[in-house]
């Protein structure tokens, strides 16, 4: 009898649990990825939020306002007097779970509560924590994608690039509004 309680509870546990539909990993340093246009970026996970990682980029790189992150002259090695147009992104994404409401149904009908009785409060319960990634795309006047291996400029940039990420977490670990 107790072991047909287990697994009747099991089966109720399992199918009143919530799914992942949008997941969203950690990201661990940094990484190179390519985005539907086919542009490599250079992409890592901070947990400082949107304006405060954009005024930071915007001091870093010396620009007047944070809409100049977007395709921003920025000199990286002024011993080749060359300029390099660095965009600078911010985006947040969160995980979205979906309930299976099956045990509940069930529940519900056996004690005679109806579905408009019910009030809907787990909209805030469906999403997880956000999480926010910067993302830096790097290129020249001709358009050239100077992260991908195919530039001459490749390894020079995400050496710099490797220096900004650690400048930011430098600053990202002293940052006092942290939880």
């Amino acid at each position: 009898m107790k072991l047909k309680f287990v697994i009747l509870a099991g089966v109720f546990l399992v199918l009143s649990c919530r799914v992942t539909t949008h997941s969203v990993p950690d990201i661990e340093g940094s990484r190179i990825v390519e985005d539907n246009q086919g542009l490599t970026n250079y992409l890592f996970q901070t947990r400082l939020q949107r304006p405060t990682v954009k005024t930071w980029f915007k001091h870093y790189l010396n620009l007047e306002r944070e809409d100049d992150l977007v395709r921003s002259k920025v000199v990286l090695f002024p011993e080749l007097k060359k300029e390099f147009f660095m965009t600078v992104d911010v985006k947040d994404d969160r995980e979205v779970y979906t309930a299976i409401p099956v045990a509940e149904t069930f529940f519900n009908n056996i004690l005679g509560h109806d579905d408009e009785s019910v009030v809907d409060n787990d909209n805030d319960d469906n999403t997880g924590p956000i999480k926010f990634f910067v993302n830096i795309q790097v290129s020249d006047v001709d358009g050239v994608d100077h992260i991908s291996t195919s530039s001459l400029y490749s390894s020079r940039v995400r050496i710099y690039l490797e220096k900004l990420e650690y400048e930011f977490f430098e600053y990202q670990k002293n940052f006092k509004a942290l939880p």
